[in-house]
């Protein structure tokens, strides 16, 4: 599992580094430049990065993940690590996702516990994202079918229904449409897209969500 540090201390870094090698592939960056490119190149699973860093904030840094991560169903396990205990900065850190908010100093052993936690949260949203990529479409995926193949908002509730719960009853029943109107929109569904029946549709939806 993928770690990218961000600390521009030059001592906290190596000694995060060496604490948190054992239970993931870590990468070290030092200032917000150095882990912008880090984050174009690779995804990590857990990103731990300092409040204030030499060239910017670490709350800046997460916003841009946080629009970089809506074009993808996984998400990165964002840990703020910071010397400053202020409620506004809790706050702002946990509305723009951040799973942990850590104080310092911070003994080895605190620092290890939540790090697992981000670890064990990181493995839960791999499996929430393998199961989206089956069944629910990325909003870059809604955004092809929509401009390319012309498929409409309610098409779009239809596939994501059919790929959750299957039969044409049950979609009816969740759409609260009869099965005959669903067997339309199917219809409809594949001449746009050129496809031939359902196991065509959810590798279609695989392919275009990943």
């Amino acid at each position: 599992m993928n770690l990218l540090i961000i600390e521009d201390e030059v001592l906290l870094n190596e000694k995060y580094t060496e604490y948190l090698s054992q239970e993931f592939n870590v990468t070290s960056t030092f200032t917000y430049a150095e882990a912008f490119e880090s984050l174009k190149e690779n995804f990590f699973d857990v990103i731990l990065f300092d409040y204030n860093l030499a060239d910017g904030k670490g709350l800046d840094l997460a916003k841009e993940i946080n629009t970089e991560s809506e074009k993808s169903a996984l998400k990165p396990v964002l840990v703020l690590v910071t010397a400053y205990s202020k409620e506004k900065l809790a706050i702002e850190s946990l509305n723009l996702g951040v799973f942990r908010y850590l104080e310092k100093p911070m003994t080895r052993e605190d620092l290890v516990f939540q790090m697992l936690a981000a670890k064990d949260e990181a493995k839960r949203r791999q499996g929430h994202a393998t199961l989206a990529k089956q069944f629910l479409l990325t909003e870059k995926a809604k955004s092809v079918l929509k401009h390319d193949y012309f498929i409409s908002e309610r098409e779009i509730e239809v596939i994501e229904a059919l790929l959750i719960y299957g039969k044409n009853k049950n979609v009816a029943e969740k759409l609260f449409i009869s099965q005959g109107t669903v067997r339309n929109h199917l219809s409809n569904i594949f001449q746009k897209l050129n496809i031939a029946n359902r196991q065509e549709l959810k590798e279609l939806v695989q392919k275009l969500n990943s």
